[in-house]
């Protein structure tokens, strides 16, 4: 229970087996079973930190829970509970929690605390549980109601079962009152539900098709049997606007070619998906089969993840998880970044301003931001904007409108520097006509085993391609592992027209020799071959902007270069902010 220099550490999880009915008899104490994330709270002197049930840290989304459990008049504790928003109905509320938790600050969140696992130097867990509950309400007696004690019942099992149903509750959890404490499922808990609901991983959606946002009409979950993944079923309904819009958002960056299943299935309308999401969903009944009757969603558990997430390289710039950005502000989470200071960037953009701002300038820009130790694609309201940064509204595809920004000097660029910029990724439009494109992108980016000299080659055959399509193309290194090929377009397409021609071209290398090219993402796929993403095409869809700093060790760029250096084999993190006019001598054998 300890680490480090003595400090407290997670502690796996008690849970309760699920039995039909509620055991009866003066030896159960009786819970409601509350409809949140479960959640574990670490006290040590003035601080506290809040755990997961897979023992992430997510202090940062429960800031006010955790406040409130640092202010307690102890020295150590933990203390098991469920995280939960109560609804106009003043009942758990699962969906108002997943929208409360995207604000770190809300005070709707609160913690029911069911259990004392350890006070002030003293492990609990061999102590009966109504002695653990009994010191429990002692220590939160005097709490503010962030942090509430769970009361439990010593009354019949089917009583209090009935009763919660008519409420409209999830269920109960009837708990042993002499029994210790014992991490994982144990047989001295039990939970009944009302309703028969689980967590089961996304394998598929359904696309709501013309709808405007974008968002999913159902999806398609999925159920492990050992090694194996199996259909479970459709999860029709439980979709509100707002939520089918998150789900498909949340959604867009699994995409794969292919069903992840482990049995085929023929679903001509499905969208296969990366199974990592995980979904709560209701249902009456299974099938003998194991299809889920009468499937209900009922929200996403970002609590728990199915791969977790990879450690970051060391290193006193990286993103630090236990970071302050608030959830609306993440497109992406970039975890193993390593970002400049910047001081480093005002030297950078200041030496090279002129030449960035030919392929920067005067266009609409997504954001690498690096804030509050964390690296991110930036989405949503943006952090206070310099005078010499432009804004520009827009209309976003979900709907809606949104501001975007974008430079046309020296001092704008600095002005992103302040806005906690790192990398900057064009529209392939300009603030003058955001709606139609002026140029394509294809970006090469080679799978696990592809050596760099076929990346070279491909890159100079998709020029032949352009060419004899009456594009003239030139070669930008990406800063990272590939190389973007950039055509200027003789006159101006809509952006789905833009798309539409980059991926004519690519298909050309994809049919000719698929066992090398491909134009889907899936990342099992692209072992051995050379992913040519033509989606860098489309309104709003960008790359990484020539001269724009990466957020990669040694702060490579991405910088153009000639025809003549990729037959040479250049390298794509040739170009550093240290040296942005001056290719290392790195070429491939």
């Amino acid at each position: 229970m300890t680490s480090g220099k003595d400090r407290l550490s997670f502690i796996e999880f008690q849970s309760p087996t699920l039995v039909e009915k509620a055991p009866e008899g003066g030896e159960w104490l009786h819970e409601i079973k509350y409809d949140g994330y479960r959640t574990q709270l670490i006290v040590e002197g003035a601080t506290a930190r809040a755990f997961t049930r897979r023992g992430y840290d997510w202090s940062h989304r429960y800031r006010r829970i955790v406040q409130a459990a640092a202010g307690l008049p102890v020295k150590s504790a933990i203390i098991d509970g469920e995280a939960v928003v109560l609804g106009d109905t003043g009942l758990p509320d699962y969906q108002a929690l997943e929208r409360e938790l995207g604000n770190a600050n809300s005070s709707r969140l609160i913690f029911y605390a069911f259990d004392l696992l350890h006070l002030d130097g003293r492990d609990l867990r061999q102590q009966p549980l109504v002695e653990r509950k009994a010191a429990l309400e002692t220590l939160l007696k005097d709490s503010a109601p962030t942090l509430t004690y769970a009361e439990h019942l010593e009354v019949s099992g089917r009583e209090m079962f009935d009763h919660a149903c008519r409420m409209g509750l999830e269920g109960i959890v009837s708990k042993r009152a002499d029994a210790p404490y014992r991490s994982g499922v144990q047989t001295s808990w039990v939970k009944v539900k009302c309703i028969k609901s689980d967590t089961f991983p996304i394998v598929a959606f359904v696309e709501k098709l013309g709808a405007e946002p974008r968002r999913i009409a159902s999806l398609y979950i999925g159920r492990r049997e050992g090694d194996r993944l199996l259909y479970a079923g459709k999860a029709q309904s439980g979709y509100t606007l707002e939520v089918a819009r998150r789900v498909r958002e949340r959604l867009d960056p699994l995409i794969i070619g292919k069903s992840p299943l482990s049995e085929p299935i023929v679903k001509p309308k499905a969208t296969w998906v990366r199974p990592e999401v995980l979904a709560e969903v209701q249902f009456s009944g299974v099938t003998d089969r194991g299809i889920l009757r009468e499937a209900v969603f009922k929200g996403l558990r970002e609590d728990l993840v199915t791969v977790p997430p990879k450690p970051p390289a060391p290193s006193k710039r990286r993103a630090d998880r236990d970071h302050g950005v608030p959830r609306e502000n993440i497109l992406q989470l970039l975890p193993d970044a390593v970002s400049p200071s910047k001081d480093e960037l005002v030297r950078y953009w200041s030496l090279v301003a002129d030449q960035a701002l030919v392929h920067l300038g005067r266009r609409p820009l997504k954001l690498v931001r690096h804030a509050f130790g964390a690296t991110f694609y930036h989405k949503g309201p943006l952090p206070e904007i310099p005078a010499a940064v432009h804004q520009l509204r827009v209309e976003k595809r979900e709907g809606g409108e949104g501001t975007r920004v974008w430079v046309d000097d020296l001092d704008g660029l600095l002005g992103l520097v302040e806005m906690d910029a790192v990398e900057l990724h064009p529209w392939n439009a300009t603030v003058d006509d955001i709606e139609h494109a002026d140029r394509i992108v294809l970006d090469l980016d080679p799978g696990e085993g592809v050596e760099w000299a076929q990346v070279t080659e491909t890159a100079l055959a998709l020029r032949d391609i352009m060419a004899a399509s009456g594009l003239e193309s030139w070669p930008k290194v990406t800063g990272g592992k590939g190389i973007h090929l950039m055509a200027p377009l003789a006159a101006k397409m809509t952006h789905d027209g833009a798309r539409q021609l980059a991926r004519s071209i690519a298909q050309v290398l994809a049919d000719a020799e698929p066992d090398r090219y491909l134009l889907s993402a899936a990342p099992v796929a692209r072992k051995g071959r050379i992913f040519i993403d033509y989606l860098r095409n489309g309104r709003g869809n960008t790359a990484a902007g020539a001269f724009s700093p990466r957020a990669r060790a040694g702060f490579p760029i991405a910088h153009p270069v000639t025809w003549v250096q990729v037959e040479r084999r250049i390298r794509p993190d040739a170009f550093t902010m240290d040296h942005p006019f001056r290719a290392a001598q790195r070429n491939a054998a």
